[in-house]
């Protein structure tokens, strides 16, 4: 996770640990800004959380931080299962900074489509 701020790189565990949880409430509470289509969003959570609480611990974070032109970032994590048949969940999260002030947001929380 290089590169992420401290509160970056918490918040990313957080989130995955609610996903693990299967807990929505927490994962509602770890974006700063509200998302846009809170259905749209709880079905996200919904399937993602459920592959990664079934991996029980077998997968791996790769984590990638994109800095955009306006100083904000994008953080684009993917969560690797050890069970190759299973796709990979992506998580996006947008932060305003790497200041501890930095406001967060969880972008998307999906599986990712395989067409090969």
């Amino acid at each position: 996770m290089d590169d992420l701020s401290l509160k970056e790189t918490s918040r990313l565990q957080e989130i995955v640990e609610a996903a693990k949880g299967l807990d929505w409430e927490k994962f509602l509470s770890l974006t700063d800004d509200p998302f846009k289509n809170l259905i749209a969003m709880k079905e996200q959570f919904d399937d993602s959380s459920a592959a990664i609480a079934e991996a029980r611990d077998k997968f791996d974070l790769e984590v990638v931080l994109k800095h955009h032109e306006d100083g904000t970032r994008l953080i684009f994590a993917k969560v690797l299962f050890s069970n190759k048949a299973k796709a990979p969940i992506i998580l996006t999260l947008h932060s305003t900074s790497s200041s501890p002030e930095s406001v967060i947001s969880i972008w998307t929380f999906y599986q990712e489509i395989n067409f090969g």
